[in-house]
């Protein structure tokens, strides 16, 4: 799922940049018996990364003979993914039905995905998930052209697994640093902070 400035890639494969699930997954606290779930596996950037048995863990990938939205995976606790943008209603409507009483479930999409009017019924069906930390900074998925969206992960977290607040936030990609005082991006050769003047210490590799 992407809107990379008129680059279109075949069959919606946009594979989620690791910097946006390494810092995703760092907020996420799994319990030892969680079943994981990633309905659209892709290169599998998100479900390579989960740490958890593989017994624990399963996908479904169309590319893989495996249909998820054919296939009924039962109940699962915890479920993330990157969907094909044009079947995002479909897939998070039956995440939902798949998520345990206390799951916790993260859907990667587009920040306008929530103002359009067609889609209107839709949320108010399902209600808004109740953490969207938009991704600082912006992602891009082809080619290292810089995408015309901003993104942010819907969270429904019944299991409260996620460190996130509720409502909007940032969730802010691994590598970008930014200033402990005012939140501004710290870059390697700065020595003061260019927002607030506070002095920066870079790490130095022993």
């Amino acid at each position: 799922m992407s809107s990379t400035n008129g680059k279109v890639v075949p069959r919606e494969l946009y594979p989620t940049p690791d910097e946006c699930v390494i810092s995703l997954l760092e907020k996420l606290t799994f319990r030892p018996s969680d079943k994981f779930l990633e309905p659209c596996y892709g290169t599998g950037a998100i479900f390579e990364k989960v740490v958890l048995p593989e017994s624990q863990k399963s996908f479904a990938e169309i590319e893989k003979g495996i249909d998820y939205l054919a296939t009924d995976f039962g109940t699962q606790d915890v479920i993330i993914t990157n969907p094909p943008f044009s079947l995002t209603e479909e897939f998070i409507r039956k995440s939902l039905t798949e998520l345990a009483p206390d799951g916790t479930m993260a859907y990667l999409q587009r920040v306008n995905y929530l103002g359009a009017t067609k889609r209107l019924p839709f949320w108010k069906e399902i209600g808004f998930p109740q953490k969207t930390p938009v991704i600082v900074p912006r992602p891009r998925f082809v080619g290292g052209g810089s995408d015309s969206c901003e993104y942010m992960w819907f969270i429904w977290d019944k299991g409260n697994r996620f460190d996130l607040p509720q409502g909007l936030s940032h969730i802010i990609s691994a590598g970008l640093v930014v200033c402990d005082v005012c939140s501004h991006e710290i870059k390697k050769k700065d020595f003061v902070c260019q927002g607030c003047g506070a002095p920066v210490v870079h790490e130095v590799a022993a």
